[in-house]
């Protein structure tokens, strides 16, 4: 487990990670994930699977 210094990256992460979890929970926000390009659809989910992997690898972050 490590802790490191906030990047900007790691924001872009975080958002992306929320906006995944986001993107399931109606129609409206269904129907606008789908209307993303398939290349930022899975730029967006590669963002966020770096996220879930640094949770996963109990790295924290800090300001």
């Amino acid at each position: 487990m490590g802790k490191r210094k906030a990047t900007g990256q790691d924001l872009v992460n975080i958002v992306a990670e929320w906006t995944v979890t986001q993107t399931h929970r109606d129609d409206t926000t269904r129907a606008a994930w789908r209307n993303l390009p398939p290349q930022a659809q899975g730029q967006i989910h590669g963002w966020a699977a770096d996220e879930r992997q640094r949770r996963a690898d109990g790295t924290t972050i800090s300001d």
